[in-house]
């Protein structure tokens, strides 16, 4: 969102809460969903072409939903009669990502036996829709692990964690619970209340139009904005889970991994660093890191994994995005 939108927009979005806070309210859940549409070009169009290819070893697929299709690539590693149909790892990337963000993960959980399947999640890529919320992300998620089979575990990139989250938790009462054995959370946010505070204040509205943004949620969800509190849902998941966070992420903060470790020990914390928000995707440590946590190889000793919890920083989780990143982030 441009800055001059902004300027346009917020003095727009403090009338509009006085005078009509719940078509306010409405309007700016639509904005809060709404995914920023790629930029033009040739360099974008290469980019694009660039991130397609990372996918073409993949088998493309078409997975419907109640609300369109998702489009995704399933892997199939090297087979041995003896072992059968190999479970399956759903990636899943965060907000304005697409399958392709994930595919440096794709080789490493092959290599350790297992099938792969990373798909766009509505309005991203080329899966259907105009607009992305929690209760769509999980009924696309839970349409795809139906169409795969058994699921060993989700590896979730940030905006991608918080639908696993509430996939795996069972926070939706519309939405079918996703079960998988293990989960990977890279940095993701630990609260969806945090973040539509952050994008009510970016767009200029105060508590009256914050209250009617989250009565939105709460209608569109079915429950309330606060159900969505990450370590509440890890807790409820319980599964053995992996969270990757480098302490200097710009776009999600790193404590926002802190908060989840809340959850309980089942939670393993490992703090990284110089890999930003996105480029951790990439980092041969990191997917060779997932691989193993995901196939149950080399698990570090207590003393390696951070414990975090017992050292929470004093900053607010959504204290240092700036601009646009931690919409971005999501």
């Amino acid at each position: 969102m441009s800055n001059l939108l902004l300027r346009l927009m917020r003095p727009l979005a403090r009338l509009g809460e006085s005078l009509a806070p719940g078509l306010t309210g409405r309007i700016a859940f639509r904005l809060f969903c709404t995914p920023p549409r790629p930029k033009q070009g040739n360099h974008r169009a290469a980019s694009v072409k660039s991130l397609a290819a990372r996918l073409e070893a993949g088998t493309p697929l078409s997975v419907p939903f109640p609300c369109g299709s998702v489009a995704a690539h399933l892997f199939e590693p090297a087979r041995s009669e003896e072992r059968g149909t190999p479970p399956c790892v759903i990636l899943l990337h965060g907000w304005t990502g697409q399958a392709a963000v994930m595919a440096a993960f794709v080789q490493p959980l092959l290599d350790a036996g297992l099938r792969v399947v990373a798909f766009d999640l509505p309005a991203h890529g080329n899966s259907t829709g105009a607009t992305l919320d929690l209760p769509t992300g999980v009924a696309s998620l839970a349409a795809v692990a139906r169409a795969i089979g058994p699921v060993e575990a989700i590896v979730a990139h940030s905006f991608g964690g918080s639908i696993a989250l509430a996939a795996l938790a069972g926070t939706l009462p519309a939405q079918p619970r996703v079960v998988a054995k293990r989960l990977v959370l890279i940095a993701p946010p630990s609260s969806m209340q945090e973040v539509a505070r952050w994008f009510a204040g970016r767009i200029g509205l105060g508590p009256r139009g914050l209250r009617a943004l989250e009565a939105r949620i709460h209608t569109v969800a079915g429950v309330p904005v606060t159900a969505f509190a990450g370590a509440a849902q890890l807790q409820r998941y319980g599964g053995p889970t992996l969270l990757l966070h480098c302490q200097d992420d710009r776009e999600v903060p790193f404590a926002h991994a802190q908060a989840l470790t809340d959850a309980g020990p089942f939670v393993r914390l490992e703090a990284l660093s110089g890999l930003g928000h996105r480029r951790i995707l990439t980092a041969p440590r990191v997917t060779a890191r997932v691989a193993d946590f995901v196939a149950g190889r080399a698990e570090p000793a207590p003393d390696q994994t951070q414990p975090i919890s017992s050292r929470r920083t004093t900053a607010s989780i959504a204290s240092t995005p700036s601009g646009e990143s931690f919409r971005q982030g999501r």
